[in-house]
């Protein structure tokens, strides 16, 4: 069986690591796959021929390589105009002969847009994403220059609403990540009995609590630092406040920050107590949260939060704002805290789990407890048989 999973650049974030988990899934049942992904301008834009490039002969063209430790097969594809970023998902001859050379398809995206070459493909197809198109990109939108802020909002936001429509009016099975994701779609016209839920898994085996507990104080948060989405310096601002009652607290925080979130670090004084640690690979990652006494998810917008489950599953609790998908396995004192947007309130969360230390245990065992049953690999094997069957009548 030949199967074509249609996705974003397989390198860094959550759709990355979901498009991985359902890749191997996928091979380890004998399915051959590749992954085929749009070709952004920022970092791929060799293939692409935006608007200054198209008078010298630039046109758009794929390029074939490997992905996911060079397990897969993968594709990058090119298109007009990318600036416009909507044209990412318009289809092309690049597309429909990727699409007409496999047997099976799948669009895994942190919205539904990623779906639409399938979708005007007319193939049956199944789409894994996290959230609707608004919920997705407000936040990056509101960081926008004014006028590029403007464009977006008047054309490309126009655009890709108009393409979203068309899928959820289409006959695409969806499964989102998480309920908030769900709901989101179904508001904006969704089919109740064409969407459904495929929660991200973490395997329990992999992410394990620590042998030696984490010093108490370190906080952390794995993910992009710089994209608006994920808040990060609410998260700087927030342990600024709490060290005022406690001086030995620490925040880590995964990657490289750029000019802005640097200096947002220097103005809460972070030098001394703010540690980058570069970007990690995936394989680092269950040492990082083992190093950690609490993670925080500061987003303003999560589809999920991959991240936030798997370091439950090493035992360490979350202090999460109240940002979507992180509410299915953050519950408010039992496996974590839920918080208003903003750095008093999370401040307040960080220093009650750090000072309690029977009460962040607590939460401890049963953030470790929830990952490793709700969100073990069976409940997705599960989950994946039943929306596989109901796009194709068979098993995956």
């Amino acid at each position: 069986m030949r199967t074509l999973i249609l996705t974003l650049p397989p390198f860094q974030g959550g759709v990355p690591a979901k498009t991985r988990i359902l890749a191997n899934e996928l091979r380890d049942r004998g399915h051959d796959v590749t992954v085929a992904w749009y070709a952004p301008l920022s970092s791929h834009g060799f293939l692409d021929a935006p608007l200054w490039r198209i008078a010298t002969g630039a046109r758009p063209h794929s390029e074939t390589g490997r992905c996911f430790d060079d397990t897969f097969r993968s594709v990058a594809v090119g298109c007009w105009l990318p600036e416009l970023e909507f044209t990412y998902y318009l289809p092309s001859s690049r597309w429909r002969q990727l699409i007409a050379s496999h047997d099976r398809h799948v669009a895994v995206g942190g919205t539904t847009l990623v779906s639409y070459p399938l979708l005007k493909a007319g193939v049956r197809h199944l789409v894994w994403c996290a959230c609707d198109m608004l919920g997705d990109r407000l936040a990056r939108r509101q960081a926008m220059p004014l006028a590029r802020r403007l464009f977006d909002r008047a054309v490309v936001g126009s655009v890709q609403a108009a393409m979203e429509h068309r899928i959820l009016a289409g006959p695409a099975r969806i499964a989102t990540v998480a309920n908030h994701g769900r709901r989101m779609l179904l508001a904006l016209g969704g089919d109740p009995g064409r969407i459904g839920l495929m929660p991200i898994p973490t395997d329990p085996h992999r992410f394990q609590p620590p042998t030696q507990p984490a010093e108490a104080g370190t906080i952390g948060f794995a993910g992009r630092p710089n994209d608006p989405r994920k808040n990060v310096p609410l998260l700087v601002r927030a342990v600024a406040l709490a060290r005022r009652q406690d001086p030995h607290l620490r925040l880590r925080l995964t990657g490289t920050p750029d000019a802005a979130l640097t200096a947002a670090v220097t103005a809460a004084g972070g030098g001394d107590w703010v540690e980058f640690t570069g970007e990690l690979d995936h394989h680092d990652l269950p040492a990082f949260y083992g190093s950690l006494d609490v993670f925080a998810i500061p987003s303003s917008q999560e589809g999920f939060g991959i991240v936030g489950i798997e370091a439950m599953a090493c035992g360490v609790p979350v202090v999460s704002t109240r940002c979507g998908g992180p509410e299915d396995y953050v519950q408010d004192g039992v496996t974590g805290i839920l918080v208003d947007d903003n750095s008093e309130a999370m401040a307040q969360a960080l220093l009650e789990l750090t000072a309690d230390r029977d009460r962040r245990a607590a939460l401890a065992a049963e953030a470790r407890h929830l990952a490793a049953g709700r969100y073990a690999p069976e409940g997705f094997r599960h989950a994946l048989a039943e929306h596989w069957h109901a796009v194709w009548g068979e098993t995956p």
